[in-house]
């Protein structure tokens, strides 16, 4: 910087030098005018003729000047516009100027700042929600842990209490490990670690992948699967994530599902897209809590001692809207009809 500033001072004195001479020569051509022909008019024309231009010249680099002055002050607005991420028109966008092709390459730069520092704004929030609801989960079953852990260094109880006891811990060690398994995916989805291995393949043999994770789940239940596959059709998707995100509604409606009952499985085609749909004959969601079951760690009212931590159909949800695809519940009469749409091409 310093070294434009000394070009720029050494420039003005090379101008300054510049218009005296110019003076001093036109002074001299009016001495050697009247020398020459003797006549004062003429010598005084001449010189005249020098001043005029010597003042229309000094006019024009004024003008100069004042333009740069204001063009300096404008590249210093511009400047702090975009220190302050403010989008504010100094330059004109319209024309095929340098100084245009600069603003608009300031407002891109702007737009681009604010929207990285709306996505590390999103992201530290969504931490300190992850942090707050991991926190939350994790009180119950540490707490067990160690309640029972206190009860088992008694040696006055019972082998029957200490059977109880070891039985509580185990169902705690398996929520802790659940939930952190699921946090890891949660996480790793959340962050971008995870690159969905997207291509075309058999959603069909995708979905009935799922129905496989869950067979020995709905038998013990005694709850049936009926799988109504309406159409065969390769589409676009992961295959591994869009079974978990199936798994994880068949999972939910088993485990909330009524002995005996049934869930039916549907693939078909709509349109452009295919439509994933698992419907059950559990209790209807109300509509309240139609808008929040798809948030992280939410359980709903008839949950009650169920096993779970309220993850699975917001994982399910993550997983399928990073494909393009939408996941949503519709009120059937008798049950629920979660629904996932992808695009089929």
């Amino acid at each position: 910087m310093d070294k434009y500033i000394d070009n720029y001072g050494k420039y003005t004195k090379r101008v300054r030098m510049l218009y005296v001479c110019s003076l001093l020569l036109f002074v001299f051509l009016a001495v050697f005018e009247y020398v020459c022909s003797g006549k004062i008019l003429a010598a005084i024309g001449a010189l005249a003729c020098g001043v005029v231009m010597f003042v229309v010249i000094r006019l024009l680099q004024k003008a100069d000047d004042d333009f740069i002055s204001e063009v300096v002050a404008a590249m210093s607005d511009l400047l702090d516009n975009l220190s302050e991420l403010k989008r504010q028109q100094v330059f004109p966008e319209n024309e095929d100027s340098l100084v245009s092709r600069l603003q608009s390459k300031v407002d891109k730069i702007i737009d681009a700042l604010k929207l990285q520092n709306s996505r590390e704004r999103l992201e530290h929030e969504n931490i300190k929600g992850l942090v707050s609801d991991l926190s939350h989960q994790l009180k119950t079953p540490i707490s067990n842990l160690r309640m029972y852990t206190d009860f088992l260094k008694n040696p006055d109880i019972s082998d029957d209490e200490r059977a109880k006891y070891l039985q509580v811990l185990e169902l705690a060690v398996d929520r802790l490990t659940f939930l952190s398994e699921s946090m890891i995916k949660v996480s790793r989805l959340e962050s971008g670690l995870i690159n969905l291995d997207v291509k075309s393949q058999s959603i069909n043999d995708t979905v009935l992948q799922a129905v496989k994770d869950v067979y020995v789940s709905a038998k013990n239940a005694d709850i049936t699967i009926r799988y109504d596959e309406q159409v065969k059709c390769d589409i676009q998707h992961d295959r591994r994530w869009t079974a978990e995100a199936c798994f994880n509604l068949l999972d939910n409606a088993i485990k909330y599902g009524k002995t005996g009952s049934e869930i039916v499985l549907s693939v078909r085609k709509l349109g452009l897209t295919v439509e994933i749909s698992v419907t059950d004959e559990n209790e209807p969601i109300g509509e309240d809590e139609r808008t929040h079951i798809f948030e992280r760690f939410y359980r709903g009212r008839n949950s009650g001692d169920k096993d779970g931590v309220g993850i699975g159909l917001y994982l399910s949800r993550e997983i399928i809207e990073k494909q393009g695809g939408m996941l949503s519940v519709i009120p059937q009469k008798g049950g629920n009809k979660f629904v996932i749409v992808l695009q089929s091409r």
